[in-house]
């Protein structure tokens, strides 16, 4: 370890390294040793800045997931008055896909590897992190289609957010998969069909639990 590195320093070269081993063996499957080495470090510098394994994950996901939100919200007041459900679900999406690979590269793996984490810490990571603003997305998407349950738009995010997560996962052989050239395959040129599938998805379940209650409406 280089005894030089200031604390901040030292701090950033854990979450860095520990960033890239989560994605790559999962929490279950990381280690603090394997994190150290990566990170040149010593154990006690982990211990020092970040106490155990499940704080040093929670700390992973709150540095990346606080731009990220931050940027989600700033697009989604950009479109106030004026809000579509492809509109709002693309200030949700876009900023996964807008900053740069370099930035993101082993967070986005690691978002799709989330579920390897006990149940209880994956619960708390989801709550801290990504449910306030996945509520704020859910209430905009409620003006935008006023005949959808909110029920129904929570589980719409919910299926969003499974289908972003598999995307992201899936990116590197997605091209393979279609049968199509690396390129096409990009998740940011695949990012307005994803919003179109998601967009058609929930326009659907409103406009059916609007004739239901039609229907039972003339019923009585």
């Amino acid at each position: 370890m280089n005894a030089t590195l200031a604390p901040i320093d030292t701090k950033t070269r854990i979450l860095d390294a520990a960033e890239r081993i989560f994605s790559q063996d999962g929490f279950d499957g990381a280690s603090l040793r394997t994190i150290t080495a990566a990170a040149q470090v010593n154990l006690a510098a982990v211990n020092y800045h970040f106490h155990t394994k499940e704080a040093l994950l929670s700390a992973v996901v709150e540095r990346r997931a606080t731009p990220i939100n931050r940027r989600r919200v700033e697009l989604l007041e950009s479109i106030a008055g004026k809000q579509t459900p492809e509109s709002i679900l693309d200030a949700f999406l876009r900023p996964l896909m807008e900053r740069s690979a370099q930035d993101l590269h082993s967070f986005k793996p690691l978002m799709a590897r989330l579920h390897s984490a006990p149940a209880e810490l994956h619960k708390r990571l989801i709550e801290e992190n990504f449910a306030p603003t996945f509520r704020r997305f859910v209430d905009a998407l409620a003006v935008a289609l006023p005949g959808a349950s909110k029920d129904d738009l929570k589980l719409g995010m919910f299926f969003l957010v499974g289908s972003m997560a598999h995307t992201v996962a899936w990116e590197p052989v997605i091209s393979t998969f279609l049968g199509t050239a690396p390129g096409e395959a990009k998740i940011e040129n695949l990012l307005p069909r994803l919003i179109g599938f998601a967009a058609a998805g929930m326009r659907a379940s409103a406009t059916k639990r609007a004739a239901t209650q039609a229907t039972k409406r003339v019923n009585h």
